[in-house]
C-alpha cells in the first residue's frame, strides 16, 4: 500500500477475507475512522464514505465488525446463486 502527500497521516489497518483468508491492507481517513465509530451518533459507512467505492466500504465494515468477504470470494459465492434458464 503506497501512500502519498494526502496519505501519510492515515492509518493502515488491515483486513483478512473469511472465506479464503487472504489479508488486504487499507488507508483510511483518521478523521473519518473517528466519526465512522463514534460511540456518540451512528455513521452509516456510506454517510462517511460517499465516495468511495463499494469494495473500500465493504473493507472499512470488515474492519470494524471483524467480518469480511473479498471481492473474488463474493463473486464466486454469487455463482451458485445463478439459475440456469435450461433446467
Amino acid at each position: 500500500m503506497e501512500r502519498n502527500e494526502i496519505t501519510e497521516d492515515w492509518l493502515y489497518k488491515e483486513v483478512q477475507c473469511n472465506s479464503c483468508y487472504t489479508v488486504s491492507g487499507v488507508l483510511i481517513d483518521p478523521y473519518r475512522w473517528d466519526i465512522y465509530t463514534s460511540k456518540e451518533w451512528v455513521a452509516l459507512v456510506q454517510d462517511v464514505w460517499p465516495e468511495a467505492t463499494l469494495a473500500y466500504r465493504e473493507q472499512i465494515i470488515g474492519i470494524r465488525s471483524g467480518h469480511h468477504i473479498c471481492d473474488s470470494c463474493w463473486s464466486s459465492v454469487g455463482e451458485d446463486f445463478i439459475e440456469d434458464d435450461d433446467e
